[in-house]
């Protein structure tokens, strides 16, 4: 329960703070300049991480509106970088503190004749913590492309689920290597009217001047 509840008591707090938009901007600066496995690989290795400090639920609660954020203003396909982000949240094999069941197996070991320490999660976990950060990695990228096409430019329904923020508009062009007739494009709320708006490729447009798709 104090696992649960204290990952929804952060998860508020990083809302409600703006901190999520903060990070998630910083973050964006990031993933133009990554080829797709070295971003899997780096969110799963950060995430896997924060788990064994944080638990599975704390992460994932914190974490994904972070990435969320990231990916709407990097306008890349967020489940380029919620999937392998969600999967790693389950990576918990290194510490007690990772997920409540690895809690309970240590509390039962006290009847042992010789009960676990901390150092017996990490040394037996360790080993399984990379490979499947790796592992992990190299499916999220490829089945990740293949069941959910996460390498797509940022669709439709993304943009419609960020309706204050996000436009769809007819503006074609070549996004993330792909030739698209509409595409999204990020509304720049810090204007006064909020009438420019950012393609992918950083192109500002003035939503008055162009057509809108819905």
């Amino acid at each position: 329960l104090l696992l649960i509840g204290g990952s929804l008591a952060i998860n508020s707090g990083f809302t409600q703070s703006g901190l999520d938009v903060a990070m998630g901007t910083c973050f964006a600066q990031l993933v133009p300049h990554l080829p797709t496995f070295v971003l899997n690989l780096a969110i799963i290795a950060c995430v896997t991480l924060s788990v064994q400090i944080f638990s599975g639920i704390g992460i994932a609660a914190a974490l994904l509106p972070v990435i969320s954020s990231a990916s709407l203003e990097a306008v890349v396909n967020p489940l380029q970088l919620l999937l392998p982000a969600t999967i790693a949240s389950s990576f918990a094999f290194l510490l007690p503190t990772a997920t409540p069941s690895n809690v309970v197996v240590l509390a039962k070991s006290q009847d042992l004749a010789r009960s676990l320490r901390f150092r017996d999660f990490f040394l037996n976990g360790l080993p399984v913590t990379l490979v499947i950060i790796i592992v992990g990695a190299v499916l999220t990228d490829i089945m990740g492309a293949l069941v959910f096409d996460s390498h797509s430019p940022f669709p439709k329904w993304a943009c419609s689920a960020e309706a204050a923020s996000c436009v769809f508009v007819q503006a074609p062009g070549v996004v993330q290597g792909q030739q698209v007739d509409a595409q999204a494009c990020i509304v720049d709320l810090s204007s006064e009217d909020a009438t420019m708006c950012r393609l992918w490729n950083g192109t500002m447009l003035n939503l008055t001047l162009v057509q809108r798709v819905f």
